[in-house]
């Protein structure tokens, strides 16, 4: 194996071993250097050769965390479910993922420095806006989105609302009031004020029972 090929592994198990520890620890912010080392079986040397610091880290466990957390709705996406199921997985996984994130890496992501501000642009143009340049096509193919509705504008319309949730920050603090809140925006983002019985959205529930998978 090449130095190079070799300081990626290096990187990409330090990465999965922080993440690890961040996801499934009470306090985060108590998750040191040395126990990340001990998790990657690494020295701490390593790690702060490979990424001088925790900043650094924390912002590659930012990366890991969208970077699953796309490939899961891309999984979803290329399976063989309605259009509308699709929608509410991909909006459950989320939120799941959104309640099971630590408060430091909340805190990266609502108070982006310009290193995280970068990489999460990055990610939007490379990832997320094909991603859903494809669920919208698939919906109007499968007559749940309004064909009139141009690919223009409703990249217009994500952008306004992801800079209004970009401009309220508070929304991301770790709770469970704000996880619910976070659900009911994204409901009405997708779905408007619609109730259930004139629009019927499906729950996870009943898409797992449809499909026979099982909840995680």
């Amino acid at each position: 194996m090449t130095r190079t090929k070799q300081s990626t592994a290096s990187r990409d198990k330090i990465i999965s071993a922080a993440t690890h520890l961040f996801l499934n620890s009470h306090d985060a912010g108590k998750v040191s250097i040395e126990d990340i080392a001990r998790k990657a079986r690494v020295s701490p040397t390593t790690i702060y050769n490979n990424f001088g610091g925790r900043k650094a880290l924390v912002q590659g466990v930012v990366k890991k965390i969208i970077d699953d957390n796309i490939a899961q709705a891309k999984s979803i996406m290329a399976g063989s479910l309605p259009f509308p199921d699709k929608i509410q997985l991909i909006l459950s996984d989320k939120n799941d993922m959104a309640g099971k994130m630590p408060e430091e890496i909340l805190k990266k992501l609502v108070h982006m420095d310009d290193d995280v501000a970068a990489l999460i642009q990055e990610i939007y143009q490379k990832e997320i806006q094909p991603m859903w340049q494809k669920l919208i096509a698939d919906g109007k193919a499968q007559g749940y989105v309004d064909p009139s509705i141009s690919e223009e504008t409703a990249f217009i319309y994500l952008k306004i609302m992801r800079d209004g949730f970009n401009a309220n920050a508070a929304l991301f603090e770790p709770s469970k009031d704000k996880i619910n809140l976070m659900m009911g925006l994204s409901r009405i983002m997708m779905y408007g004020f619609f109730k259930n019985d004139a629009c019927p959205i499906p729950t996870r529930q009943n898409i797992q029972a449809k499909t026979g998978q099982r909840s995680n």
